[in-house]
C-alpha cells in the first residue's frame, strides 16, 4: 500500500511536474510571443517615423521648390514690368522729343520767317530812302543846273 501510495504520488508529482513544465513552456512561449510582438511594435514605429521623417522631408522640399518657383516669377514678372515701363519711357521721351524738334523747327520757320520780313522791310526802307536821296540829289542838280 504505501509503494501503491508512493507511486501514486509519484505519478500525481510527474504529473504536476509535467503540467508546471508544460505551464512554463507555454508561458515561455507566451513570453517568447510578447517579447516579438513589442519588438514588431517597435521595428513599426521605427519603421512610421522613418516614413514620416521622409514625408516631411518631401514636403519640405516640395515647399521650397513651390518657393522658389513663386519667386522666379515675382522676378520674371518685375522684370517684364520694368522692360513694360522702359518702353513707355521711351515711347513718351521719344515722342516728347520730336514734339520738342517740331516746335523747334517750327520756331525755327517763323523765326525765318521774320528775318525775311525784316530783311523786306529793312529792304523797303532802304529803297525810299535811297528814292529820297535821289530825289534831293536830282532836285540839288536841278537847282546847280
Amino acid at each position: 500500500m504505501k509503494e501503491a501510495a508512493e507511486a501514486q504520488r509519484e505519478a500525481i508529482f510527474q504529473k504536476l511536474a509535467a503540467e508546471e513544465a508544460a505551464r512554463r513552456a507555454e508561458a515561455e512561449y507566451v513570453e517568447n510571443l510578447r517579447n516579438n510582438l513589442q519588438v514588431e511594435e517597435m521595428e513599426e514605429r521605427a519603421r512610421d517615423a522613418e516614413r514620416n521623417d521622409a514625408e516631411r522631408r518631401h514636403n519640405q522640399k516640395m515647399e521650397l521648390q513651390a518657393a522658389k518657383d513663386y519667386q522666379l516669377k515675382l522676378k520674371a514678372e518685375r522684370l517684364e514690368e520694368e522692360k513694360r515701363m522702359e518702353q513707355e519711357f521711351k515711347i513718351k521721351m521719344a515722342e516728347k522729343f520730336a514734339e520738342d524738334e517740331r516746335l523747334e523747327q517750327m520756331n525755327a520757320q517763323k523765326r525765318r520767317m521774320r528775318e525775311l520780313a525784316h530783311k523786306r522791310e529793312i529792304e523797303k526802307l532802304w529803297q525810299e530812302k535811297l528814292a529820297v536821296y535821289k530825289e534831293q540829289r536830282e532836285q540839288e542838280w536841278e537847282e546847280r543846273r
